[in-house]
């Protein structure tokens, strides 16, 4: 699928693409977090067929769940090719561990195991792409992406 990516001055980003099935579509990511996904039936069409808008939040929650949040569906030789060589996992930070009660940033494990965190489990609530800023606790568990060893490192790191 090739995504079409343009700048809106004063407003955002603007991306257009074509699926196989479901025909031609418009997101604009405004700069306040606002996100509007416009449908056409055919690229050249001048109204959209239907439009809706997600604020961040419900944005960031959707993204967790197509990134595959709490549901793998059935892999094809292409995600298999990838989960061979990529781990998603769940790791939950123990108390006494390095990274608890850091911000994501500061806790820079990204550049220490090579991981990154795509999701945060906390007191039954999932965070979907969580900003750096996230303050991770003791008994998050973290859902965390990269490869089986980077993924063994942060595993290490959480216990502490």
């Amino acid at each position: 699928m090739e995504i079409k990516v343009s700048d809106l001055p004063g407003i955002g980003k603007k991306y257009a693409f074509d699926t196989s099935h479901s025909g031609h579509f418009v997101l604009i990511i405004h700069q306040q977090g606002m996100r509007e996904f416009f449908h056409f039936k055919h690229p050249d069409d001048d109204e959209a067929e239907y439009n809706f808008q997600l604020n961040d939040e419900e944005a960031r929650q959707i993204g967790a769940i197509m990134l595959g949040v709490d549901y793998q569906p059935i892999a094809d030789d292409r995600m298999e090719l990838f989960l061979r060589n990529v781990r998603l996992e769940w790791i939950k930070v123990k108390p006494q561990c390095t990274i608890a009660n850091k911000r994501i940033d500061e806790a820079r494990i990204r550049s220490l195991t090579g991981c990154t965190i795509i999701g945060i489990q906390r007191e039954g609530q999932i965070m979907g792409s969580p900003d750096v800023s996230e303050v991770i606790r003791p008994g998050d568990t973290l859902m965390a992406i990269g490869k089986r060893e980077q993924v063994k490192s942060l595993q290490d790191l959480c216990q502490g």
